[in-house]
């Protein structure tokens, strides 16, 4: 049996069908709580993961008007002694922030470069980490970065 993960009560029902699937086949519980930071967590952890379904979510988060928003979160997850990890889900193969000077916005005037140089600050200034993975890899990758335990399978 795996371990137990907190999903933030702000996360949509059913809009995560794929990552609740592959935790129920892999022995991970899920308990939806309210969480101050992130959209999960897990006890004993410094570790918070806010997930992104693509590349033009966090552009907006870091880049758009809900930039604010976003600043705040991060100063309160520092503040809280936790490392907030940025997951943001991809189709496009993208590893690291570098890769993200390669995105193309269809619709603002953000470009690729300058949304990579905006996620290298909030690195740099509030300890964030951005890291990319494919989106049926997500919820492995969750596990990975808090720590928890689950059954490997047939992977």
């Amino acid at each position: 049996m795996g371990g137990t993960i907190y999903e933030d009560t702000r996360q949509h029902e059913g809009k995560h069908k794929a990552k609740h699937l592959w935790w129920a086949e892999h022995g991970v519980e899920v308990v939806r709580r309210k969480l101050s930071t992130g959209d999960y967590m897990r006890d004993g952890s410094n570790y918070t993961v806010d997930t992104k379904c693509c590349v033009n979510e966090v552009a907006q988060n870091v880049c758009g008007n809900q930039h604010d928003r976003f600043r705040r979160e991060c100063e309160r997850a520092r503040s809280e002694g936790c490392v907030l990890v940025v997951l943001v889900e991809n189709r496009h193969g993208y590893r690291e922030v570098g890769d993200v000077v390669r995105w193309r916005n269809r619709y603002g005037k953000v470009t690729g470069k300058r949304l990579m140089k905006a996620l290298l600050t909030m690195q740099e200034r509030y300890g964030v980490r951005f890291e990319f993975c494919s989106p049926k890899d997500s919820a492995r990758r969750i596990c990975e970065i808090l720590g928890v335990e689950y059954d490997a399978g047939e992977e």
